[in-house]
């Protein structure tokens, strides 16, 4: 016979405050010695426990719009015969062509 708990309850892990791009995290040399300020909910709102589960949680190492785009490449066509993009698999002929690959904007 198995028993199976679903969404137990967890004894220990990293709080959910450390990946948040909302709170502020202070550790200590100690184990124990860490201080949670979150801005979530209201300014510099304490935390004093680990956080399994938050509604209001941020990712900070999730890019949002403004940043992909900074860092999006542009893909110039070189004119209007030439169009952007990767091609269907379906309309190539199956032999080998030749691919052009232009880095510094310059033919």
């Amino acid at each position: 016979m198995s028993v199976n708990v679903k969404d137990g309850t967890p004894m220990h892990g990293p709080s959910l405050c450390e990946s948040c791009a909302q709170g502020y995290v202070a550790t200590g040399y100690g184990a124990t010695e860490m201080l949670v300020i979150c801005d979530a909910l209201c300014r510099s709102h304490p935390v004093p426990f680990p956080v399994r589960k938050c509604t209001h949680y941020l990712d900070k190492n999730r890019r949002d719009i403004e940043e992909m785009e900074k860092v999006a490449w542009i893909i110039d066509t070189g004119g209007t015969r030439r169009k952007a993009g990767f091609e269907p698999a379906e309309s190539g002929t199956g032999t080998e062509r030749e691919i052009e690959l232009t880095l510094d904007g310059k033919e």
